[in-house]
């Protein structure tokens, strides 16, 4: 499923400066589970907390963390020990891309069909987003002019959820949904995923994150 909003943020990625979101902004923050408490405020938990949300569903087990740079690198280098990360911005640049890590565990008895583009992250402060793939991601490289954007989506694809993928009855799956910078001002997302498939089963779940500010 295509979204013209997904392309126009990797299009904006190579035409502007990024807009000061996630780890780049003035006053670092990490972004946790869990529902914003309006009364305590971002600092109302200053000391790191679990850093993965968590929803079953019929034997099926969601896990989903978000990666700040340090941590999407690392990914990154578990998959490709040689490979840089490809969402990595220059020193002193804000982040651009906003990663969560989702890790699938199908113990349903079934398979699993799991499709990114019925994925949409939804904060408190603007319209949804939803993924961006490789063909955003293969149009941002030939807009900067890559020398070599075939190369460079090789290095990707393993690294995302692009398309539809069957996770088998007792496997586990583990990639990189990718959205675009976040809206000022945020404090709450909540990441609905629509439309999974166990067996011949359709349901829907969600998970809320917060904004945390680090040494509230």
């Amino acid at each position: 499923m295509r979204h013209p909003f997904v392309a126009s943020l990797a299009i904006l990625a190579v035409l502007q400066p990024p807009a000061a979101a996630g780890m780049g902004g003035a006053t670092p923050f990490r972004i946790v589970p869990g529902a914003y408490d309006k009364k305590a405020g971002e600092r109302a938990t200053g000391a790191a907390g679990p850093a993965t949300g968590r929803v079953g569903l019929k034997g099926l087990s969601v896990a989903v963390e978000h990666l700040d740079p340090q941590a999407r690198a690392a990914f990154a280098r578990s998959i490709d020990p040689a490979s840089p990360d490809p969402f990595g911005v220059p020193p002193g640049r804000p982040e651009f891309y906003t990663t969560f890590l989702v890790e699938f565990e199908n113990q349903s008895g079934r398979e699993v069909l799991f499709q990114p583009g019925n994925v949409a992250l939804v904060t408190d402060r603007g319209e949804p987003q939803f993924p961006v793939d490789l063909t955003d991601l293969y149009r941002a490289a030939a807009l900067r002019e890559a020398e070599d954007p075939e190369a460079t989506m090789r290095r990707i694809a393993p690294l995302i959820f692009d398309s539809s993928v069957t996770i088998q009855t007792g496997r586990r799956l583990s990639r990189l949904l990718v959205f675009g910078p976040l809206p000022p001002k945020w404090k709450e997302i909540r990441l609905l995923f629509s439309f999974l498939h166990i067996g011949s089963e359709t349901d829907t779940v969600s998970l809320t994150f917060h904004k945390q500010v680090i040494g509230g």
